[in-house]
C-alpha cells in the first residue's frame, strides 16, 4: 500500500487535569479541561493556558495533574492499484 502525503499538523488541541482534595466516596473527582478558541494557536493562548494551571495549582481546593499541548496528523494509505 502507497503511503500518501502527510497531511498538515492539525490545530493545537490544550487539555488541563485536576483532582479535587475532597473525596466522593473513597475518590477525588478528577476534571479534565479541554482549552477551547477560535485559533488555539495564536501567540496568546499558552499564557492563558499558563495562567490557569496556576490557579489550579495555587487552589487549596484542588490539585494539578498535568497540562499538555498537542497536535493530530494524518497519512493517508491507499490501496496498490
Amino acid at each position: 500500500m502507497p503511503l500518501g502525503d502527510p497531511g498538515d499538523p492539525s490545530a493545537s488541541q490544550w487539555r488541563i487535569t485536576a483532582q479535587s482534595l475532597d473525596s466522593a466516596g473513597d475518590y477525588p473527582v478528577t476534571f479534565s479541561v479541554d482549552a477551547t478558541t477560535d485559533n488555539p494557536d495564536a501567540p496568546a493562548v499558552p499564557a492563558i493556558v499558563q495562567k490557569f494551571v496556576d490557579m489550579i495549582e495555587a487552589s487549596a481546593s484542588f490539585r494539578f495533574i498535568s497540562a499538555n499541548r498537542t497536535y493530530t496528523q494524518s497519512q493517508p494509505i491507499t490501496p496498490t492499484g
